[in-house]
């Protein structure tokens, strides 16, 4: 499943090591256009609704696409290497009043944020099959479940939308503080793929998963996504 000869580390101090691979890159910035692409659908009236409803299957995908990646994807992008114990995460924050730590991919806060993410997605996604606006547009699954349960169903998708929201603002801010405090550029790495300076501790080169193993994932995540709307 790597691409590298086992045991193999980079240079120590002097380069700038690769963290996040393609997959994680691309997974990242389209459900980021795509959120920005389910709130403006979801505002600029119901013309837009068949396309909101897409939005949304496509998000799904890449829901199941990331929750398959933290199992089987590259070292920083599972869920093995980034969640940490709420003591370990606690002794991370205290850290800070030293200066806060270079850590390759998600640091523990970071790592529960993904979590937090995957999580309120899930629910929209997962509402959102069901939803109903009672005019025009109902969600793929909404002939499954009862008027109110519909109604509940929608209201939640509402709410949580906000949550998600919340969740933005907070991920945004974190980015923010990491540079103006700590000097630490997360964006140009999730770009790049590579870290934004040189490291003092040795990264693994030898635990990136190989093309075929995303492309894999990413075709059965589709085939998921199809087989939940045929329910």
């Amino acid at each position: 499943m790597n691409d590298k000869t086992p045991g193999k580390r980079v240079a120590q101090g002097d380069e700038r090591p690769r963290i996040w691979d393609v997959p994680t890159r691309a997974f990242h910035w389209t459900l980021a256009a795509l959120v920005a692409w389910e709130w403006a659908s979801a505002h600029l009236g119901h013309g837009l609704m068949r396309y909101h409803m897409w939005g949304g299957y496509a998000v799904l995908t890449l829901i199941l696409f990331r929750l398959s990646w933290g199992f089987v994807g590259s070292h920083t992008a599972r869920f093995a290497h980034f969640l940490r114990s709420p003591r370990r995460t606690w002794e991370y924050i205290k850290s800070w009043r030293r200066g806060a730590p270079d850590i390759h991919g998600h640091n523990p806060l970071g790592g529960w944020a993904v979590i937090a993410f995957l999580v309120s997605l899930m629910v929209q996604v997962g509402t959102g099959l069901f939803a109903t606006d009672d005019v025009l547009t109902a969600g793929p699954l909404n002939p499954l479940v009862g008027s109110r349960m519909g109604d509940w169903l929608t209201t939640v998708h509402k709410w949580n939308f906000d949550v998600l929201l919340a969740l933005i603002a907070t991920h945004v801010s974190a980015v923010i503080l990491h540079r103006v405090i700590a000097g630490h550029d997360l964006v140009r790495p999730m770009i790049t793929g590579r870290a934004a300076r040189p490291v003092a501790s040795p990264v693994p080169s030898d635990a990136f998963a190989r093309p075929w193993v995303s492309v894999l994932a990413l075709a059965l995540s589709g085939l998921g996504t199809w087989l939940i709307l045929q329910i």
